[in-house]
């Protein structure tokens, strides 16, 4: 009996759980110890995008039979971080509008701080703020979350697939 071909949508939907789940976790541990803001720690979630989309490159590829071409392993991997970015979305959403909503005066903050520090005069600054914050509310932040999961997903899937896909040419006889 032949055996049913695994669907690419479901094998990304699933690794794009788990690396989701991991995504909220490592946010809501950044949120607990205080450092939503810092951007140095938030560099570490690059390497957990890195290995999340390895994990379901990898993992496609033995429910393939052990042979996967770069196109499936690209495919799969941008889908699973785009599934994550979704999650990981909702998540903050729902830290900004509904669990803490006082984060968003803080982003004020940090936002007025920065454009300060650009030099710009004291009469610019209304606008200016008025500028950044359209785009620091809860809604926003979600879709550019998508967006944003998206573009470093392509990139990160695009690299990682050299290094995962396995051409049935590839395979050596024994």
């Amino acid at each position: 009996m032949e055996q049913k071909p695994v669907s690419l949508m479901k094998s990304s939907m699933i690794s794009g759980l788990y690396l989701g789940i991991v995504l909220i976790l490592f946010s809501v541990v950044l949120y607990v110890a205080g450092l939503t803001f810092e951007t140095w720690v938030q560099y570490i979630s690059y390497p957990i995008l890195i290995v999340g989309a390895v994990y379901a490159q990898v993992n496609y590829r033995k429910s393939l039979g052990g042979e996967m071409t770069y196109g499936q392993a690209l495919g799969v991997g941008l889908m699973s971080i785009i599934f994550a970015s979704v999650l990981s979305s909702i998540y903050t959403y729902l830290l900004y509008a509904v669990i803490d909503p006082g984060l968003l005066d803080q982003v004020k903050i940090m936002s007025e701080q920065k454009i300060l520090e650009q030099g710009i005069p004291e009469e610019q600054l209304d606008t200016a703020m008025n500028m950044a914050m359209k785009f620091q509310t809860p809604p926003v932040m979600a879709v550019m979350g998508i967006v944003g999961g998206a573009f470093i997903g392509l990139i990160i899937s695009l690299i990682t697939a050299i290094f995962t896909k396995k051409n049935p040419s590839d395979v050596v006889p024994e």
